[in-house]
């Protein structure tokens, strides 16, 4: 199912045993598009500490409710590893965090989670084997809540700003950024997806995207309701198949 990453920021944590918290931001790879953690606050004695929950430990979201699973107890979210989140999150605290936890650790392979396709908890030996390798990680861990916001950077000019991004839970992988165009007259929200995306700038504070102001303005608006219907689906893959992105 396709998410709005805003959506999921406010949900509370339902762990085995009772409710933990909230999600206070995500954490994204802007090198494969897909979100990596959620950023929650555990609560009550602990609410001057966040913690780093991995899609591996989600269960389903109920939108009703305002909850996402955790296949978690509440101590041991409480008792997982320390993040400083004033500094970009390391290798090893990563690491250290999946040890916890006993995640496999998506550094190891090519996939998009390590040796899988999907986030899964089944245990994976980190070493090298013939049918697979040892991937050095760039950090591009990214924060949803600072990347909304930052302005577009096209080929030719500027033109509007992060809005949200769009994600699908049964992989976690970022679909669509919402780009919003206001504030020109006329202003729409459009979907552009990441193969499009260039770079993420911290000092600009800009996304910058291989499209053209024009491209960008005569995409199909997005009115952000969900699920995305075939026809609204049908209209952006024309729109980007016409542009030679889309094969």
């Amino acid at each position: 199912m396709l998410r709005s990453a805003k959506e999921l920021t406010g949900y509370t944590l339902a762990a085995l045993d009772d409710d933990i918290g909230k999600v206070e931001d995500l954490l994204f790879d802007d090198s494969k598009w897909t979100l990596r953690y959620l950023i929650a606050n555990p609560g009550g004695r602990m609410s001057g500490r966040r913690v780093l929950i991995s899609p591996i430990a989600l269960g389903p979201a109920y939108e009703s409710e305002r909850k996402i699973q955790v296949d978690l107890t509440k101590d041991r979210i409480r008792n997982s590893p320390d993040i400083d989140l004033a500094q970009p999150v390391s290798e090893q605290q990563e690491m250290e965090i999946h040890s916890y936890y006993g995640w496999p650790y998506y550094g190891w392979g090519t996939g998009l989670w390590g040796l899988t396709p999907h986030p899964s908890a089944e245990p994976v030996e980190p070493r090298l084997s013939a049918d697979s390798e040892q991937v050095s990680l760039e950090h591009n861990l990214r924060s949803v809540d600072e990347v909304t916001g930052y302005g577009i950077r096209t080929t030719d000019g500027a033109l509007g700003h992060v809005e949200d991004f769009v994600i699908d839970d049964s992989d976690w992988q970022i679909r669509y950024m919402v780009v919003d165009t206001k504030p020109l007259w006329l202003g729409k929200d459009i979907l552009v997806p990441p193969h499009m995306i260039e770079s993420v700038d911290w000092d600009d504070r800009s996304v910058s995207v291989t499209l053209t102001e024009s491209q960008i303005e005569n995409a199909p608006e997005w009115d952000g309701k969900f699920p995305i219907d075939p026809m609204y689906d049908a209209k952006l893959e024309d729109h980007y198949r016409a542009l030679s992105y889309v094969t």
